[in-house]
């Protein structure tokens, strides 16, 4: 409700937020250093993230590799102005990454709604496609360490400082 106290508190923060933002030390480096930086702290945390994965992985374990991914993905996006014409390269290997653990993640997801479908004729053809949907995720489990060796390569990362 646009009425709401915690609507106006909301528009009175982001009014003062405006007018004094909050900035950090890094602001007044230059943004070919320290978007490179950025991109490196969020890769390394991509890459830690991918060398905990236990095997074999459960769901949430892949459903939390993908959102460091499209972290990493989107640093990277963020510096390609001013770093290189690898970025593109290493950009195209996370939304790699991102896409084949988010197919995993919407089979995952489809399968446990699957599982909730009913009785009778529905719980019959909601089998079946949960059967369909574990092919999918199974797929995608086989594929995505393959896909992490692509997006894994010292060459696409030399930017980062």
């Amino acid at each position: 409700d646009m009425r709401s106290d915690r609507y106006i508190d909301l528009i009175e923060r982001l009014v003062e937020a405006s007018r004094a933002p909050a900035l950090t030390a890094h602001a007044d480096q230059p943004a070919s250093t320290t978007l490179p930086a950025l991109a490196r702290r969020d890769w390394k945390r991509l890459r830690q993230g991918v060398q905990r994965v236990p095997e074999p992985a459960a769901d949430a374990d892949l459903h939390r590799i993908r959102i460091l991914a499209k972290r990493a993905r989107y640093a990277a996006e963020a510096a390609a102005p001013i770093a290189g014409k690898t970025v593109p390269r290493f950009s195209e290997a996370a939304a790699a990454l991102q896409d084949i653990l988010g197919d995993h993640q919407d089979s995952a997801t489809a399968q446990v709604w699957l599982r909730g479908a009913g009785s009778g004729s529905r719980a019959f053809v909601a089998g079946e496609l949960c059967a369909l949907e574990r092919e999918v995720a199974a797929r995608d489990r086989a594929e995505w360490p393959k896909v992490w060796k692509k997006l894994d390569r010292k060459r696409l990362r030399r930017w980062m400082i």
